[in-house]
């Protein structure tokens, strides 16, 4: 007696859908089309995920800087991360990057960045664009520009910081005042 194998497709189907107990298809993330979403709308579903946590990351790196608080700004990096500041040579972990913030922190003040790219996959994703960072010197501060790019990873549920770059450019000129 041969026993029948069913379809792989109907194996595939049911261990990749399978059906609650009420008979209705178990959504799973990142498995398009497993509740009848498009690739397209899951794929924009996992991009506005990572951007949530992307900003969240990034918001509080930005208040971790503003209160000069090293250790909160440390804690959003990964133990081997690179941190890449304007013409220096780049460091890599936790502990050189403190190194390097130290001076940092006292240099400068207020850090504005916003982002003109940003893109995600699997779990990395990358956020670019403009930024200013207040530069404090002995007799005054000045506002500088240029470019920052951040490379963040998922490590279990928590997104951390794996590569950052910040480029300064150009004096930016003050605002007239009246």
């Amino acid at each position: 007696m041969t026993r029948r194998l069913p379809p792989i497709g109907l194996v595939l189907s049911a261990s990749l859908f399978p059906a609650d107990a009420d008979g209705q298809t178990r959504r799973h993330p990142g498995a398009p089309g497993s509740d009848g979403f498009s690739a397209a709308a899951a794929r924009a579903e996992f991009y506005a995920d990572v951007l949530e946590h992307t900003n969240e990351v990034l918001s509080k790196w930005r208040a971790a800087w503003a209160a000069d608080d090293l250790d909160a700004v440390l804690e959003l990096y990964t133990e081997d991360a690179t941190f890449i500041f304007t013409n220096d040579a780049p460091v890599q972990g936790r502990e050189a990057i403190r190194e390097k913030l130290v001076t940092l922190l006292e240099r400068t003040g207020e850090v504005q960045a916003a982002f003109t790219d940003f893109d995600a996959s699997g779990r990395m994703g990358l956020i670019s664009g403009l930024l200013t960072f207040q530069m404090r010197e002995a007799r005054r501060s000045r506002t500088v520009g240029g470019i920052h790019m951040t490379v963040l990873i998922r490590q279990g549920r928590d997104w951390r910081i794996r590569a950052q770059l910040f480029r300064l450019d150009d004096e930016v000129p003050s605002p007239p005042s009246n």
